[in-house]
């Protein structure tokens, strides 16, 4: 995870083939989400909420963010799924670094992964045993799912992965 310019030095690493990464994450595993931005840029967004004159104060002295304080995953993302969704599959693949070397930014979230923080937002429950989406980061969580695509991915390699994922645009 870094701003702009780390993913799109990763990313180009990646291009030449010096270092390889494969972030798994459970779908709505919100600790896999985070984080999007900086603790600057969240101050900033409260800030901007609250009090729009403190806003005005943290953007005068510099301190407001700006697209540097965004973050971006890195590397192949394998999201497993509990259960298949309609059209969909249990184990998807997924690569941004591509669309990093031409030069585009990637969203730092997928519309999925917003839906799963937001809804987390709004739970108001008071331990982290009372958040039902915090289960699927737990190690058994991850030991299920990897389970029911085991076989599936038993004579896959990373390399592969990229080679099938990362379609370069020279």
């Amino acid at each position: 995870v870094g701003n702009i310019a780390f993913a799109r030095m990763f990313a180009e690493t990646e291009s030449q083939g010096k270092i390889r990464h494969l972030r798994i994450a459970n779908h709505r595993d919100p600790v896999t989400l985070a984080p999007s931005v900086s603790s600057k840029k969240v101050l900033a967004v409260t800030a901007f909420a609250f009090s729009p004159l403190g806003y005005l104060a943290l953007k005068a002295s510099g301190n407001a963010g700006d697209e540097r304080d965004v973050f971006y995953h890195t590397g192949i993302k394998m999201k497993l799924r509990k259960e298949v969704p309609i059209g969909g599959q249990i184990c998807e693949l997924s690569y941004s670094g591509a669309s990093l070397i031409a030069g585009s930014t990637p969203k730092a979230l997928e519309v999925d992964d917003q839906e799963v923080i937001q809804e987390s937002n709004k739970m108001t429950k008071r331990s982290t045993n009372d958040l039902p989406m915090v289960q699927y980061h737990y190690g058994s969580a991850y030991a299920e799912r990897i389970a029911l695509v085991e076989n599936e991915l038993k004579e896959k390699k990373l390399n592969d992965l990229y080679l099938e994922k990362a379609v370069w645009k020279k």
